[in-house]
């Protein structure tokens, strides 16, 4: 499918966008409070951050989990189910393998800027190196289960979910009612705010402007699906590589 005027026709109305997007995030919110609630009550709030440099595997799939569900849970019902619409809509059509090839790139390159923002803050403020390290390594301490789920989270659900909320439905929506430019920079800055740390918020807001820009000329999320699992990978495989001490200085924050 190639790029057209008519694939940024919003099929959802702004006000039934909005509903898609609070329900969404309410859901979101909803169990992630219930998941850290029940941490509290269980091992503790100190088990939850994580005693040393990481935080427990389960941890980080569950939340990774909440969010994958509760974006593509309302996004499917209360945006695609209650409209009768297909999952062309979203961004789930074929694209041509060079446009794969250019998300690949451009999750490198958004690995680059992660890279480089970390360093420089943490230049700027030392303290911040607490928060730099890698949150999960692929060591001898984790369990195989939970390394395969963290993986299988990171580098496959994840990826797709946030690919076909933010681009597939945000994005579109966004574009229907506005300037394509301005739904990409407005998007693009809800996404990189989901990421929390300022590095990687910065990298993520940065690096969606090009993926708005990949679903624009192609009506497809797989190139930037492509990009956000480059992305993910890279820095798993260096958060790994780092924590057993393999990595060079210039390769870590």
């Amino acid at each position: 499918m190639q790029a057209t005027t008519s694939i940024f026709q919003s099929p959802w109305r702004f006000w039934h966008g909005a509903a898609v997007l609070a329900s969404a995030m309410t859901l979101y919110i909803l169990l992630s409070w219930a998941h850290m609630e029940i941490v509290r009550q269980t091992v503790g709030m100190e088990a939850y951050l994580g005693e040393g440099p990481r935080l427990p595997p389960h941890v980080l799939v569950a939340g990774q989990a909440i969010k994958a569900g509760a974006l593509l849970t309302m996004l499917w019902l209360v945006g695609l189910r209650l409209k009768g619409l297909s999952a062309r809509w979203i961004g789930l059509v074929p694209v041509k393998p060079v446009w794969i090839g250019l998300g690949v790139l451009t999750g490198l390159g958004g690995f680059c800027v992660l890279l480089a923002l970390a360093k420089l803050i943490v230049v700027i403020v030392p303290d911040w190196l607490a928060f730099a390290r890698a949150p999960f390594a692929l060591d001898a301490g984790n369990s195989l289960a939970g390394s395969i789920a963290f993986l299988v989270m990171t580098l496959a659900i994840t990826p797709v979910a946030e690919e076909i909320f933010f681009r597939g439905f945000l994005f579109r929506w966004m574009s229907g009612h506005h300037r394509v430019w301005l739904a990409a920079g407005v998007s693009s800055v809800m996404f990189g705010v989901a990421h929390i740390l300022p590095p990687q918020a910065i990298a993520a807001t940065l690096m969606a402007l090009v993926l708005c820009w990949l679903y624009w000329r192609t009506g497809s999320i797989w190139p930037s699906v492509a990009a956000h699992v480059t992305n993910n990978a890279i820095g798993i495989g260096l958060g790994a590589a780092a924590a057993g001490g393999h990595l060079p200085a210039w390769l870590t924050p």
